[in-house]
């Protein structure tokens, strides 16, 4: 099975999960286990590993952290959220991921609100993570780092950039709201993830803001692939961008090297290799350069052996 074939089955299992739990590695021994409530505001560095649930918002403050182990189940009641003033660190590992997820009997999109980092948020990191059931999570400050994990079925985005330039890799950003806002002048680097199977677009770039996304597979969301407004001026170089309901990208945007093929129903073989500013699956870009007839092939998640 060829790499552009491996990755279409992930997204085929994805979307016939629908509304449920994501579940990656060796499940916890819930016999043996119950569930560490917490809330308030954190007042000295902590560890959770195990079951815990979040009763109310939970505040780091700014000087302290909050680690999660390997393998824990994070469940959050309706309404609530996590905020990152300091420092949270999630060292999920391959295989044994941490979830953070909602705690209702039968969960959906919206339970709990997710996550703020703050711009006072320094060195917070999430890696092998499973989100899901959540509003949005928000990302203020430049220092911090989001790899390896899904985020998955957030109400309204599956992150939301605002005033800040982190970079974000090999991730699986699907069926949420909108994959990716940036707003607010935001610059991250948005490299090697997997956006596919959102309800709006994959991207959507807003606000004057102007990432540099690159080497992604953004395909099969119900709207555009990248959605540009607002004197947003993405970098858009060395993606795949397949099968999305409207256009591969709208409105902005400097493209280089991009696999542009089968957007706006013009079917499944259909590639679009023009270099004017419009063409038959992209629309009201700034510049095109040197399209691609072929699929880049190491566009994607680059570790794909742990879903």
């Amino acid at each position: 099975m060829n790499i552009i074939k491996s990755k279409f089955l992930i997204f085929i299992i994805l979307a016939v999960v629908g509304c449920k739990p994501i579940e990656i590695g060796q499940p916890l021994d819930s016999q043996d286990l119950t569930d560490v409530k917490k809330s308030g505001e954190i007042t000295a560095d902590e560890i959770w590993s195990g079951r815990i649930l979040v009763e109310k918002d939970i505040i780091i403050p700014k000087g302290n952290a909050l680690t999660i182990d390997s393998g824990t189940i994070v469940k959050f009641s309706k309404g609530t959220k996590l905020i990152v003033n300091g420092t949270l660190l999630a060292n999920g590992q391959v295989n044994r991921a941490i979830t953070l997820t909602s705690n209702e009997a039968e969960p959906a999109p919206g339970d709990w609100e997710g996550i703020i980092f703050t711009q006072s948020s320094l060195n917070s990191k999430i890696e092998y993570t499973v989100l899901q059931f959540y509003s949005q999570i928000i990302l203020q400050s430049d220092s911090l780092s989001l790899s390896d994990s899904i985020f998955a079925e957030g109400k309204i985005a599956g992150m939301v950039f605002e005033s800040s330039s982190p970079t974000i890799e090999d991730n699986m950003i699907t069926k949420n709201g909108t994959g990716i806002i940036c707003d607010k002048s935001s610059a991250p680097t948005i490299d090697h993830n997997t956006i596919t199977s959102n309800l709006v677009d994959g991207i959507e770039c807003k606000g004057s803001s102007y990432p540099k996304i690159s080497y992604n597979i953004i395909n099969n969301n119900r709207k555009n692939g990248i959605y540009c407004y607002a004197a947003s001026s993405p970098e858009i170089i060395s993606n795949n961008i397949m099968y999305n309901g409207g256009w591969a990208v709208s409105g902005g945007g400097k493209l280089s090297s991009n696999f542009i093929r089968g957007n706006k129903e013009q079917g499944m073989d259909s590639v679009d290799t023009s270099q004017s500013l419009s063409g038959s699956q992209y629309h009201g870009v700034e510049n095109v350069d040197s399209p691609r007839s072929s699929p880049v092939i190491d566009a994607g998640v680059r570790k794909e052996e742990r879903w």
